[in-house]
C-alpha cells in the first residue's frame, strides 16, 4: 500500500533519502581519471606477450576509471559475407579467429572500458556483422556507443559506471560509406542497423571562368545545369569565387541531434567524451577539416568534458577549450592489419594482385603507411575534479613498425629519443591551438 507524504516523514524516509542525496554529492565531486587513445585493429593476443612497454601502457589504461579507443573493424561471424567496395585502398578488416569473442576480451584484459564502434569499418560484413560486434562487447562487459539497430540507438549514449562515477559516450562518424547510416523506421518499413553519421557539405570554390566551363562540360554531357550562383555536376556543388578552395560545413540537424545526445549523456553521468571518426583534413592530413573545430567546440558547449577524434591514422593537435580537452586525433593504437587473411575476390582483383595471398596485397595497401607517423602516438591521461580538466598528461607510444609483420603494430611505450621526438611532434600540431605542451623526460605535459 502506498505511504503518504506523513507516514514517509515520519518513517524515517526524508532522513534516508537526505543521506542518500549528500552521498550522493560526495561522489559527484570525486576526481575522475580517462586514458584514450586512438584506432584499435586487433586481431592477435596481446595478453600473453610480456613486452615491458606494453605492460606499462595496460597498468595505466587499467588504472584510470574510464578508458576509451576507437574499435575500427568487426567481429562478424565466418559466414557473414563482406560487402563491396571499390579501389586497392580498402581493406575489410574483421579478425579471423571462428569464434573472434577473443577480441573483446583482449580489450577488456587490455584495460579498454568503452569505445567507439562508429567508422568506415563498422559494417565491412553488412547489417549481421556489425549486430555480432555489438553483441560481443556486450557479453565482454565493455561499454560501447556509435552503432545500433536503427539511428535512435546509434545516436544513444552508452555508459560505463565506476566507482568514481558514471561516464557517459556519445560517439559518431563523418567519413562513412552512404549506406552504412543507421535509419530508424517509419512504420512502413523497419529501421536499418548502421552508425551514427555527421554528413558533410562540401562546396567548391573556383573561378567565374571555371565555373562557365564547367557549364559548358556538363551541358555538354546532357546534365542539367541552372542560371543560378552555382552548379551541381557530378555529385558536387561549385560556386564563383576569387580563389579556388572548399568550405567543409557539419549537417545542421545531424549536428543538432548529436549535440542533443550529448546534453541527454550530460544529463545523467558524472563526465561525459564524445567521439567522432573522422578522415577529412585540411590543408594537410594532420590538420583538421575546417567543420571538425566548430563541431567539437558545440560538443563541448552541449556538456562533453573531453573531444577525442580518430580516423585518419595520425596524430593531430590538441585544443583546450574552456578548460576541456579536444584531441583531434589519436592516431592509431593497436595496428594488426597485416594479420588478417579475409580478402575478398575483388580486392584482388583492384589490386592487380596475381593469386589468392593476403600478404600480396598488404604489401600495396600499407605501402602508403610505412610512414613514422603512423606508427607512432600518444596516450593521453587526464584527470578531472570538479568537473574541471585539471591535469593532462600525454605518454608517448610507439607501435615498433621495424619488427616481424608477425610481431608489429602492438603498441608500447615509447623511450628516449623516441619519447621526446613524439611528443615535440604533438607540441607543433598543437601550437595554433594556442596549446602548449613540455616533456619532462618521460611524458608531456600539458599546461591546463
Amino acid at each position: 500500500m502506498a505511504m503518504n507524504r506523513r507516514e514517509f516523514v515520519r518513517s524515517g524516509g526524508a532522513v534516508a533519502l537526505a543521506a542518500a542525496a549528500s552521498r550522493w554529492s560526495v561522489a559527484q565531486s570525486k576526481p575522475i581519471t580517462m586514458a584514450a587513445v586512438g584506432d584499435c585493429m586487433i586481431t592477435r593476443r596481446i595478453s600473453q606477450l610480456d613486452s615491458p612497454g606494453l605492460l606499462e601502457l595496460v597498468k595505466l589504461l587499467r588504472s584510470a576509471d574510464v578508458s576509451f579507443g576507437n574499435f575500427e573493424m568487426t567481429l562478424a561471424e565466418p559466414d557473414a559475407p563482406p560487402q563491396y567496395h571499390e579501389g586497392c585502398a580498402y581493406v575489410h578488416v574483421r579478425a579471423d579467429s571462428p569464434e573472434n569473442q577473443f577480441v573483446a576480451d583482449e580489450l577488456k584484459w587490455a584495460g579498454l572500458k568503452m569505445a567507439s564502434l562508429a567508422n568506415n569499418h563498422s559494417l565491412d560484413f553488412g547489417g549481421a556483422g556489425l549486430l555480432s560486434t555489438i553483441a560481443k562487447f556486450d557479453r565482454a562487459g565493455l561499454a560501447r556507443a556509435g552503432t545500433g539497430r536503427n539511428l535512435a540507438e546509434a545516436r544513444a549514449p552508452g555508459y560505463c559506471d565506476t566507482p568514481a562515477g558514471r561516464i557517459g559516450l556519445v560517439a559518431c562518424a563523418s567519413t562513412f560509406p552512404d549506406w552504412t547510416q543507421a535509419a530508424d523506421g517509419n512504420g512502413e518499413v523497419a529501421g536499418r542497423a548502421g552508425l551514427n553519421p555527421l554528413r558533410l557539405r562540401t562546396t567548391y570554390r573556383v573561378t567565374a571562368e571555371q565555373l562557365d566551363a564547367l557549364r559548358s562540360v556538363a551541358q555538354g554531357l546532357g546534365a542539367p545545369v541552372g542560371r543560378g550562383p552555382e552548379l551541381r555536376f557530378m555529385g558536387r556543388t561549385f560556386v564563383a569565387g576569387v580563389e579556388a578552395g572548399a568550405e567543409v560545413v557539419a549537417d545542421p540537424d545531424d549536428s543538432a541531434a548529436i549535440v542533443a545526445a550529448v546534453r541527454r549523456a550530460r544529463r545523467n553521468s558524472d563526465l561525459v567524451v564524445m567521439s567522432i571518426h573522422a578522415h577529412e583534413g585540411g590543408r594537410s592530413a594532420d590538420v583538421p577539416s575546417a567543420f571538425l573545430q566548430p563541431f567539437a567546440r558545440a560538443c563541448v558547449d552541449g556538456g562533453a568534458d573531453a573531444f577525442v577524434g580518430h580516423g585518419p591514422h595520425i596524430l593531430r593537435g590538441i585544443e583546450i577549450y574552456k578548460g576541456k580537452p579536444i584531441f583531434y586525433s589519436l592516431g592509431n593504437f593497436i595496428f594488426h592489419g597485416e594479420s588478417m587473411k579475409q580478402i575478398p575476390a575483388e580486392i584482388y582483383r583492384e589490386c592487380k594482385v596475381a593469386g589468392t595471398d593476403p600478404s600480396d596485397v598488404f604489401d600495396k595497401v600499407l605501402a602508403g603507411f610505412s610512414a613514422p607517423p603512423f606508427w607512432q602516438t600518444v596516450m593521453p591521461v587526464a584527470r578531472f575534479a570538479g568537473g574541471k580538466l585539471t591535469e593532462l598528461k600525454l605518454y608517448p607510444v610507439t607501435l615498433n613498425p621495424k619488427l616481424s609483420r608477425s610481431s608489429r603494430g602492438t603498441p608500447a611505450l615509447a623511450q628516449g629519443d623516441e619519447g621526446q621526438q613524439i611528443v615535440a611532434g604533438l607540441a607543433k600540431l598543437s601550437q595554433p591551438f594556442g596549446t602548449q605542451i613540455r616533456y619532462d623526460g618521460r611524458v608531456g605535459i600539458v599546461e591546463v
